[in-house]
């Protein structure tokens, strides 16, 4: 793999004429929104016209700019096509857009990293709105990831614990991609996982720090951030960094595009919903698994009712959800009876997954009263999250074997709801 290179540290982005010049750029094009412009967008121009190098730059004005069609679309109706380099200069949003248009004009890309807020910089996906479905997008990764640490530890508060929340996410997904091996044959590996472990305990053992700001736990998430990237490059899908608690992050985001509903950052919404997932995790390991019942539980599940019940939820983004179903048959009885028989017979093995993966809910209250985060949806902004609800639409967003899906074929959804969201 032709691994992006990263420059780090304090000052690091006066290394930014090196990095073009390493990829034989000849002019630039220059991608930011109005804060991240402020932020590092300026000072990059001003090092450009300082070396003499041309650009070209297009800055988003819109104030909260969402990942979709008509971002796509319009950058590539600004990009100056004399450009022979994308240089974007901030983090989730304008790295996915810029993935996007570096993939489709196959040009080298160069992202300046803003805020350690997420784990998108080495990943060659982009987690994209497409007709009002949030869905990993295959793209490009960057070429030369910069990350200033000096600009970095400056970013607003909230998305130094956007980036934190991202990571502790990673508890779940680790299990569930194991859970997935187990139970429907998934493709796992232990040295990705492993990697992303290491990467997931490296920003936790830096959470308190990172509220002070400390040089030293910026880097230390901004690592994090970008080697869980990495993990997801050399998994070839995003299964090592993303699990159910990113679905939930995920309906929040379309109800909030479908509705007007107030969301928050992508990794704040992960850290409350880790919290929520972790909470029906241990709430699952005291429930005995009852056959007769999961097999009258999912022979009275309606999918007509269902369908209906998601396109009033998320609205126009249930169509991609609903055409999935016809794809993938999840719900199909034939399949479910011995996936079943399947987990009962190997439930101990799910347990034991389960607790070497999942930490206590001692552990996590810790962690989060170090670094601040939010445990509920409510605390993280979330206008009417209907959080019960959320969570049984979490197993339609992907065909990826999650909670959800488990509680559904154990017929024990409504009870993972009532013991964790009363």
């Amino acid at each position: 793999m032709n691994t992006p290179l990263i420059f780090k540290g304090s000052g690091a982005l006066h290394r930014l004429p090196e990095a073009i010049d390493q990829l034989h750029g000849k002019k630039a094009f220059v991608l930011a929104d109005t804060h991240t412009f402020e932020a590092a967008g300026q000072a990059a121009c001003t090092l450009l016209e300082q070396h003499q190098i041309p650009y070209s730059k297009y800055v988003f004005t819109t104030e909260h700019l969402e990942p979709d069609e008509a971002a796509v679309g319009s950058v590539i109706m600004h990009f100056d096509p004399t450009c022979d380099i994308v240089v974007a200069v901030g983090s989730g949003v304008i790295n996915d857009i810029s993935k996007i248009l570096a993939n489709v004009t196959k040009l080298p890309y160069i992202i300046v990293a803003t805020a350690p807020s997420m784990d998108g910089y080495a990943s060659p996906l982009s987690s994209m709105c497409l007709d009002g479905l949030k869905v990993s997008l295959p793209s490009k990764w960057a070429d030369i990831i910069i990350g200033d640490t000096d600009i970095l530890r400056q970013a607003p508060m909230y998305l130094l614990q956007s980036g934190l929340g991202d990571m502790v996410a990673k508890y779940i997904s680790i299990c569930e991609w194991r859970l997935a091996q187990l139970i429907v044959s998934e493709n796992y590996s232990e040295e990705i996982a492993s990697m992303v472990r290491q990467a997931r305990d490296l920003c936790a053992d830096n959470a308190s720090a990172l509220l002070q700001r400390d040089p030293v736990a910026v880097e230390a998430v901004f690592d994090g951030l970008v080697n869980a990237g990495f993990a997801m490059a050399l998994a070839g899908i995003s299964r090592p960094a993303s699990g159910v608690e990113h679905y939930f992050s995920h309906i929040w985001d379309m109800r909030g595009l479908e509705y007007g509903k107030a969301v928050n950052t992508h990794g704040l919404q992960c850290a409350a919903s880790t919290y929520i997932t972790a909470q029906l995790y241990h709430c699952l390991k005291s429930i005995t698994p009852d056959r007769e019942a999961a097999l009258q539980s999912v022979r009275q599940f309606d999918y007509t009712t269902w369908a209906e019940t998601l396109s009033d939820f998320v609205g126009q983004g249930a169509k991609a959800m609903i055409a999935l179903e016809a794809k993938e048959g999840k719900y199909d009885l034939a399949k479910h009876e011995p996936r079943l028989d399947f987990i009962i017979s190997h439930y101990e093995e799910i347990l034991r997954i389960i607790d070497e993966e999942i930490p206590s809910m001692e552990k996590l209250d810790a962690l989060y009263a170090a670094a601040g985060l939010p445990k509920t949806a409510e605390e993280a902004g979330i206008q009417d999250p209907v959080s019960p609800l959320a969570f049984q639409c979490t197993k339609d967003i992907r065909d990826k074997y999650v909670l959800s899906r488990l509680a559904w074929d154990l017929g024990i959804s409504n009870t993972l709801i009532q013991e964790v969201f009363s």
